[in-house]
């Protein structure tokens, strides 16, 4: 592998020596023919384009065909003045060229004296008649105009193309704009490109919720592109949609804006969770503010453009879960510090012990567990502490103190039963964004050019723990996220000759998301005098106490899986060159791109401790193994804590991994055009991902056909396994030292050939068919699967008690629990000096090892028609059939451990029952990467976009669509259709998680024409003026239907641990009830029963569907004047101007049927999708 890949990067090299070359993608072509009064074309014709906004000028002669073409033009508004002997010089103007697009126009020459000038009066061409690319542009005024949702985020404005639609629920970035395009998953299966270079995120798991790393202000943008199909070999690396972003650039005359944006909680409407609830708005308030500037520093020479945006929110509703809230927890109350239990002794009652005696005792009475008589492992009677009241020296030190930081009550406390909800807090919390970009254009020559440009954005979440100082509690979200966003870029553009322009390009991307807990830097674990190991500083920001979690008590203390850090460093190097030789413009490119994604995220860094009321309870009463109970009456698990009696605890390395991908690809692109209505666009891509590594070799791979744990060869392919690894796995190889960082072969076979054809039907029809196969080889995948997760690397090491024993007990044996371990110092005593040479659960983590890129075949036919009023209707189909798409495997994935080997078959044996005979205490998951998915797509769809003319622009689409997939993404959580069987991947086929069937939205801005000046009103006053005229209206009204989800059954025993219900005969999937749809009953509850055992159910995956959505954002500006120039706009926004709720989907768990003893939720709407009830802002901006 080493030897091919240096091989490949020799061969690229040298191309780009040799020809300097690769993709122009955030630069627009123009071509175009130039011909005579009789059609005939005029060769040797001198063509001169001038850019508008900067005066920049390029020239070059047309071939013998009448033909030119000229590639690598920054998107902006050009003219083009076309001369010849004997004919009069021919001028068009206002040519718009949008970023990745060709765009082709023809002038016709009159004859006469060349120093004559005639304006060629032709609009911009509206038809698509060089390409075969399918999606959609949104130019500035779209981007500064349209009402956007949440943070004016650029990305909503995607959702406005033809077949794109939201990310499926659950996907870390749905809060944000993200979206699937074209029936393809999303969550990591778009490229965002910044200027044309990357600009994705690549941490493990988009813990920033977004999908692109650096977000500009839709102030600071240009345009922004959106492909979904269609698009040419230039473009590679995921198989979704392609979205450029181009930012500003200075020009000639200063240009700019300031802007000020406020909404909050009394514009805002309730939502229609709280109204159910009962519930007021919870506090909200949010301010966008900044400004915008460009020009020139040396006129037609040297530009500079710059913007900052500031935002500060404070909310009820959570800022990604984040933000403002308020609940109750329980805590103990004063008494219980002294350790005084006597307030939660209730009625006498009459039970009977283990053995059937008759036991006379008082609710809430607290046992010592130090009498306990009996056999360890079946106790039989205990002590009640005389007044419910434990001694001073029976109590555990550290946990006695850590006890008296909790608040008191502030709620009634009711006397003769445990505390419950005793405690009311508040969790304020908001978000401070600083962001801001700068770039410069600099023109050296005539045929030198150079660019740079720096974004920056500075991010901070905060929230306040539910517990002061050591106590926390502030879970995985910490008190805050910190987001640090970086990108650099510079590029280089050198003109041969006319006909040859080449371009260099370097950008280097820079992304740090963390979440620390209240106590990050503090060793509290000294302060409080926890012994033995401290893993407190074992890595950064890891201060703070163990979570510590007694049952029926609010949990206190650090976070589980944090503290995390997560970073994105990515370098992009690309080289391109575009040439044009007749009737061909040709390109051709290599990039290399060198991915590094470390983070730090485990299960227990600082550790868990867990506490219950069973080694306080009378040893019948709370453990349903020791017989007939008393009731869970007795014991408390506070009372267990004094006593230093832990129930469980673990504890995790605090190892980082340090993950890397690495990616190389090259192409050719030919633009053919062969006549005047015909061009065909056809290239090759080749592309090569690394799997992923670990840059110092901390990751393993377990291949579970081999039943091998494979260690890669390094400093650290001989770190010991678990003592307990040989025992519970007898049947698992290890192989050390055989395999690179890598683990698997690089998959080497990525060819993707695009063809297009587009013909020019008539002179206002196209008729566009394209295909090509795209590669997806940068998907997120997660932490859990990652392979620096699993053992020998990252470790947790469990401590349990067997029901009834207790500490004094320590050293008796257990022989049905393979890993039971013992904390017998209580918090005091803490972990082993030594935790991790003990027994450890056994984390398994590996990839196929003849894992393949996912890729997606891809198709379109389109129709498109100009249409009078400067619009343009486009009519299409479009499919895609998916390949290799990863699977994340699971334990349960497999066969239950419960279920007895008679009743399993053989193939299933073979995946988990031969790897471990007993899998018992010591399995905490087995995480397999697989390229199995596959799926397929059909749409037709209809865009119908106007030109902005006559104060009006607009854009709609409809998409009729089927996505179908046997997964989801990696990151969707439930959404992941991971319970399939591994010998028959197709069991999980169905409608995928992101399948919407019908979606239409329109996008429109409207210049009213009344007013001063205006078509109406146009000799009104200035003081009438002032009120009715210049109003603009603008808004996006999206209907679409809803998103397929699935029915999950109840008390699975599926042979491979997936569960979905039986359909009721004569009911179907996703049946109404009788009396129609609504929030309180969505389906027919009926239609659905328990599936019989070890079937899984015959209902099937993704088999209803929710609700459908029906929003109205709008916005009217009105502008009010100074100058030609400078002019203030007041602007008001209503998102959802309706206020319809966006519901979420429904209960779909059958366990939760109130037949089955459930809460009676099963079918029902209980909430809308956090932040669609209507929201009203108001802004005031300077234009100038």
């Amino acid at each position: 592998m080493y030897r091919f890949a240096v091989g490949l990067r020799l061969a690229l090299l040298s191309l780009i020596c040799a020809s300097a070359m690769f993709a122009q993608r955030d630069l627009a072509t123009l071509v175009g023919t130039v011909i005579d009064p009789s059609g005939g074309v005029v060769g040797n014709a001198k063509v001169t384009i001038t850019e508008n906004e900067t005066g920049q000028v390029y020239t070059l002669l047309t071939s013998s065909g009448g033909e030119f073409v000229r590639p690598a033009l920054k998107p902006s508004t050009y003219s083009v003045k076309v001369s010849a002997p004997g004919f009069r010089t021919a001028e068009q103007k206002d040519i718009l060229l949008k970023a990745g697009e060709r765009t082709g126009i023809s002038i016709a020459l009159t004859v006469g004296d060349v120093g004559q000038t005639v304006e060629v009066t032709a609009a911009a061409p509206l038809l698509q008649t060089e390409s075969t690319q399918v999606g959609a542009s949104m130019n500035t005024k779209t981007l500064t105009d349209a009402p956007l949702g949440g943070q004016r985020n650029f990305t909503y404005l995607a959702r406005l193309s033809p077949g794109v639609l939201p990310a499926e629920p659950g996907a870390r970035d749905s809060a944000n704009g993200g979206f699937s395009a074209g029936g393809v998953r999303g969550n990591g299966q778009n490229n965002f490109l910044l200027n044309g270079v990357d600009n994705n995120v690549n941490t493990i798991d988009f813990l920033n919720q977004t999908s692109y790393a650096v977000g500009p202000s839709v102030e600071a943008i240009s345009e922004m592109s959106v492909q979904t199909n269609g698009f040419n070999a230039e473009y590679g690396r995921a198989a979704g949609a392609v979205i450029n972003v181009n930012l500003k650039s200075g020009s000639n005359q200063l240009h700019g804006s300031l802007f000020e944006v406020l909404q909050n909680k009394r514009l805002n409407a309730n939502s229609w969770t709280n109204n159910q609830a009962n519930k007021p708005r919870g506090p909200f308030i949010q301010n966008q503010f900044g400004a915008t500037a460009g020009g020139p520093i040396r006129k037609n020479k040297l530009f500079i453009f710059g913007d900052y945006q500031g935002t500060r929110i404070a909310s009820s509703g959570g800022i990604q879960g984040l933000g403002f809230s308020s609940s109750t927890a329980t805590v103990p109350t004063p008494a219980m510090k002294t350790g005084d239990f006597s307030s939660i002794l209730g009625a006498g009652a009459t039970g009977t012990d283990v053995n059937g005696n008759p036991i006379n005792f008082q609710k809430g009475m607290i046992y010592d567990p130090l009498s306990t008589v009996g056999p360890a492992n079946a106790p039989v009677s205990r002590t009640p502490f005389v007044g419910n009241k434990i001694p001073t020296n029976r109590m555990d030190p550290a946990f006695a103190q850590i006890l008296q930081l909790f608040p008191a009550p502030n709620q009634p406390v009711i006397t003769g039963t445990q505390p419950t909800g005793d405690y009311f807090y508040n969790t304020p919390g908001g978000q401070l964004t600083d962001q801001g970009d700068a770039r410069v254009d600099y023109r050296l020559s005539d045929k030198d050019s150079l660019f740079g440009s720096v974004s920056w954005g500075n991010t901070s979440k905060t929230s306040v723990a539910p517990f002061p100082g050591a106590l926390d509690n502030s879970g995985f979200n910490g008190t805050g996220e910190l987001d640090l966003n970086r990108n650099g870029q510079i590029s280089y553009t050198r003109v041969w000759k006319p006909t040859v322009v080449s371009e260099t390009r370097a950008s280097f991307t820079r992304l740090v998301t963390s979440r620390v807990g209240a106590n990050p830097n503090v060793d509290l674990f000294k302060q409080f005098g926890i012994g033995g190991y401290n893993p407190t500083f074992a890595y950064t920001a890891n201060g703070g106490l163990p979570n510590i979690t007694p049952s029926g008590y609010t949990g206190f203390g650090g976070a589980q899986w944090g503290p995390t850090l997560e970073y994105n460093n990515v370098w992009d190097f690309v080289q391109n060159v575009a040439i044009s030789k007749g009737t061909h413009a040709i390109k051709l490119g290599a990039e290399f791109r060198q991915v590094r994604f470390p983070f730090f995220q485990v299960p227990a860094p600082h550790g868990i401790v867990s506490y219950s009321g069973n080694e306080t309870a009378f040893p019948s009463s709370k453990s349903s193994s020791l017989g007939p109970t008393v009731g869970a009456s007795t014991g408390d698990a506070i009372a267990s804590a004094l006593l230093g009696q832990v129930d469980n605890a673990q504890i995790s390395t605090a190892n980082f991994i340090s993950s890397q991908k690495i990616a190389w690809a090259g192409y050719v692109q030919d633009d053919w055009k062969i006549s005047r209505k015909l061009t065909v666009n056809i290239g090759l891509r080749y592309e090569l991902w690394s799997p992923i590594g670990e840059r110092f070799g901390r990751q393993a791979n377990f291949d579970l056909q081999a039943m091998t744990l494979f260690i890669p060869s390094g400093k650290q392919q001989d770190l010991p396994l678990p003592p307990n690894f040989a025992a519970a796995f007898p049947n698992v190889a290890v192989s050390r030292g055989k395999v690179d960082n890598y683990l698997v072969p690089w998959d080497k076979l990525d060819f993707g050939p695009r063809i297009g054809l587009a013909y020019q039907l008539t002179p206002k029809t196209v008729i566009r068919a394209g295909y090509g196969v795209f590669y997806g080889g940068e998907e997120n995948q997660g932490g859990s699967p990652n392979r620096g997760e699993g053992i020998p690397f990252n470790e947790t090491v469990q401590f349990n008690r067997t029901p009834g024993i207790v500490s004094s007990f320590i050293g008796i044996s257990d022989p049905n629990c393979i890993n039971c371990q013992y904390m017998p110092g209580g918090l005091t005593g803490g972990y082993p000096a030594s935790p991790f040479t003990q027994n450890a659960q056994i984390q398994f983590r590996g990839v196929q090892p003849d894992f393949r890129n996912p890729l997606v075949h891809k198709w379109n036919l389109i129709v498109q028609r100009e249409l009078p009023g400067d619009m343009a209707l486009e009519v299409g189909f479009e499919g895609n059939h998916q390949a290799h798409q990863v699977i994340l495997g699971n334990t349960d994935t497999y066969p239950n451990l419960g279920t007895t080997n008679s009743s399993i078959s053989a193939d299933s044996l073979r995946y988990i029952n031969s790897a471990c005979a007993t899998c018992q205490s010591v399995g905490s998951g087995l995480s397999i990467t697989v390229s199995n998915g596959f799926g397929n797509y059909a749409a037709g769809s209809a865009k119908l976009e106007k030109r902005f003319s006559h104060g009006l622009q607009f854009l709609t689409a409809y998409t009729w669509s089927h996505a179908l997939a046997n997964s989801g993404t990696p990151l969707s959580g439930s959404s992941n259709l991971g319970y399939i069987d591994p010998t028959n991947w197709g069991s999980g086929y169905a409608s995928a998680s992101w399948d919407i069937r019908h979606s239409f939205t329109t996008g429109f801005n409207y210049d009213v024409p009344f007013g001063k000046g205006k078509q109406l009103g146009g000799n009104m006053n200035r003081a009438l003026d002032a009120i009715a005229g210049n109003w603009h209206l603008n808004g996006i009204l999206t209907l679409r239907t809803g998103v397929a989800y699935g029915i999950a059954g109840t008390s699975c025993q599926g042979v491979w641990g997936r569960c979905e219900p039986d359909i009721v005969p004569g009911f179907t999937a996703n049946q109404a009830p009788a009396g129609g749809r609504t929030p309180n009953q969505w389906f027919d509850i009926n239609a659905y029963k328990v599936a019989a055992p070890l079937t899984g159910g015959n209902l099937g995956l993704q088999a209803a569907t929710g609700p459908p959505t029906k929003t109205l954002d709008f916005s009217t500006f009105k502008d009010f004047r100074f100058t030609e120039r400078w002019k203030v706009q007041f602007r008001a926004e209503a998102l959802n101007l309706f206020n319809t709720p966006v519901f979420s989907t429904p209960d779909a768990n059958l366990s939760d049927a109130k037949s089955l003893g459930g809460n009676g939720n099963f079918g029902r709407i209980t909430s809308t999708q956090a932040g669609t009830e209507r929201r009203m802002q108001f802004a005031l901006r300077l234009q100038f």
